[in-house]
């Protein structure tokens, strides 16, 4: 019951923790007000149009438009603010006559774009000329025999067009430019992961090293691909949806030499890094450092007395129960990953990713962006750790199966769960210090279409964390109790590859929730 219980609570905690993990698009600025309001008559013509954002926004794309009731599609003659958040429109002439359409696009200080419209009516100006009758000639025919004049219903139709955000020309850069985050994210998650999967938890043959590194490598490709794509896109949205906007010396300036341009260097960087700096450097596992095995003894000093003591090669042993060959932390033959001079650019690659989320998302427009940063960039290597590790420690173990070859999963699992305990702490801790400050409200979790597809993710993160403290808490005591048994093995073997199903779907989950918040 107790294990249940604990079990239950990590889930919970696991959710909350990565609320927010990757979609940094999520919770940046956003529409709060206008005035006129959405769907009121204003008894007058209109010189200002006043836009509130509840944060920084800037111009982007398109900026703001409106559409009078004549057709014609107007630009401000001024758009100033005294703060970043409160737009002033003003227009010369006035907007008079009936119904004016309003869009807007605008960029956070991460350069994620929003946009949006609304409409109110503005009365006729009392020097305005009569609009002229129409003749019958131009009447024609309703259903009831009578005649009616067809402008209104041209209006409204182009109205409704106008409005339309999802037919603004840069709304496809906008879901290109989403596609490459998730793949720039997905990227970042697996290739930070399996590197610090290959320097602490691994232990097997040469193919085994070589398998989790080659992961390194194309995670990295695949964040350089996926920032490539988020570039071009930025500066499609940059150029008001056209593609050519890309060779235009102000456009790529105006994207480059923000903060959004600092995350894309830094993740380039460590894209590039990644794939070409995790040198295969191997040796045997006796003679490589062990920071598992130093973790437990950090850990075994400053706990109390405990039902179980770390014997010297690391693993547990319970009464009774002494540590068998097979449990041992080291098996005769295993090889290690032993990063030398060689391999110092993947570890920087990774501290780049990972640091790069102090220049993007909401560290940058979302409570103090130092405090944020650190926070961010605990939550994001925390989440890494522990998505990346899984992810490579189903590789592994199927591989093995494949190849008819021993698992050795008692001795993975028992190294892993030490490494994932202290990233899924880092996590939640993060986490929910993270969903303080940037959820202004619970509402905002059922209330908009990112908060639904948000607590959709929490769904699956539960259910990951839900199969990772099975492992830990009934699969892996049965297992160090039986360690020859072949069907707890293969329980195991299914239940972490349960969890990383869970894990993907929370990358694609994430993947479509950054598309909806562009």
């Amino acid at each position: 019951m107790r294990s249940i219980r604990r079990m239950t609570i990590g889930s919970l905690i696991a959710a909350l923790a990565l609320l927010v993990m990757a979609s940094p698009a999520s919770a940046h600025t956003g529409f709060e007000s206008s005035d006129p309001d959405d769907g009121s008559v204003v008894d007058a013509p209109v010189e200002v149009v006043t836009l509130t954002f509840t944060g920084p926004a800037e111009p982007t794309g398109e900026g703001f438009r409106v559409l009078e009731p004549s057709g014609e599609v107007r630009e401000p003659t001024s758009a100033t603010t005294a703060d970043g958040s409160t737009w002033v429109l003003e227009f010369d002439p006035a907007l008079s006559g009936g119904v004016v359409g309003v869009r807007w696009m605008v960029k956070a200080p991460d350069a994620h774009p929003i946009d949006g419209s609304f409409s109110f009516t503005a009365a006729a100006s009392l020097l305005a000329e009569p609009t002229p009758v129409p003749e019958p000639a131009d009447l024609q025919p309703t259903d009831d025999g009578a005649s009616a004049d067809p402008a209104p219903e041209v209006a409204q139709a182009d109205l409704a067009s106008f409005l339309d955000t999802g037919g603004d020309p840069t709304s496809g850069p906008l879901r290109v430019g989403a596609a490459g985050r998730a793949i720039t994210l997905i990227g970042t998650l697996v290739g930070v992961g399996a590197l610090v999967f290959a320097a602490t938890v691994l232990r097997g043959d040469r193919s085994d090293v070589r398998h989790v590194l080659h992961w390194v490598r194309r995670a990295g490709v695949l964040v350089v691909l996926g920032v490539m794509v988020e570039l071009v896109a930025q500066l499609a949205v940059e150029g008001g949806g056209r593609w050519t906007a890309m060779w235009s010396p102000s456009t790529v300036g105006s994207v480059l030499f923000s903060s959004f341009g600092i995350a894309v260097g830094l993740r380039l960087a460590g894209g590039v890094a990644l794939s070409t700096g995790a040198r295969i450097d191997i040796a045997a596992a006796s003679q490589a450092p062990d920071p598992v095995a130093a973790i437990r003894e950090l850990v075994g000093a400053s706990a109390g007395p405990s039902d179980r003591s770390w014997s010297l090669d690391g693993l547990a042993s319970g009464p009774g129960h002494p540590v068998s060959a097979s449990e041992r932390n080291v098996h005769e033959g295993d090889h290690a990953w032993l990063p030398t001079a060689d391999s110092v650019g993947a570890m920087v690659g990774a501290l780049m990713l990972v640091g790069a989320y102090v220049f993007d998302g909401h560290t940058v427009t979302k409570g103090d962006r130092i405090f944020t940063g650190m926070v961010d960039v605990v939550h994001v290597a925390g989440g890494a750790v522990w998505a990346g590790g899984v992810l490579m420690l189903t590789s592994v173990l199927w591989r093995r199966h494949r190849q008819g070859r021993p698992a050795g999963a008692l001795q993975l699992a028992l190294r892993f769960s030490v490494v994932a305990t202290i990233a899924l702490v880092a996590v939640g801790a993060a986490g929910l210090v993270l969903a303080v400050i940037v959820l202004d409200s619970p509402a905002e979790l059922w209330g908009t279409e990112w908060g639904r597809l948000l607590m959709l993710k929490v769904l699956f993160v539960s259910v990951a964390a839900a199969a990772g403290g099975y492992n830990h808490k009934v699969l892996i005591p049965q297992m160090e109790r039986y360690p020859d048994d072949a069907e707890l093995t293969r329980r195991f073997r299914s239940t972490i590859a349960g969890e990383s199903a869970a894990l993907v779907m929370v990358m694609l989950v994430t993947a479509a929730l950054m598309g909806a918040a562009s």
